[in-house]
């Protein structure tokens, strides 16, 4: 399994949703139950601020290449290694030698 490298610009942000079951009663009680053993599934939306163009191309065919089909390694700032897919990504030209990526990561559980 491959590793992404490339360490994301400040700005970038962690969300996070636990998967829990709620069932609420008549009387205003309500009951909640984690859904799975891995019911708090971490998403950064990560940014890649003004790369030079060979480092801008690197990272998108890196995002390419997986397709959101093959998850792959990465270790968040402040967190702990863990596999992601990113299911989207935006490019923006920032200059004619740079561009900005931008893109979701997502934590998935496989073995």
């Amino acid at each position: 399994m491959n590793t992404f490298t490339w360490v994301p610009s400040y700005g970038s942000a962690l969300t996070v949703k636990p998967n829990v079951n709620a069932t609420q009663f008549g009387d205003g009680y309500e009951v909640r139950v984690a859904i799975g053993i891995n019911s708090q599934p971490r998403k950064w939306q990560l940014t890649l601020t003004n790369k030079p163009l060979a480092v801008a191309d690197a990272i998108e065919a890196f995002l390419k290449a997986h397709g959101a089909l093959t998850a792959f390694y990465w270790t968040p700032p402040h967190g702990e290694l863990g596999k992601w897919v990113c299911r989207e990504w935006s490019v923006q030209p920032t200059s004619p030698r740079h561009r900005s990526i931008t893109g979701t990561f997502e934590e998935v559980f496989e073995n």
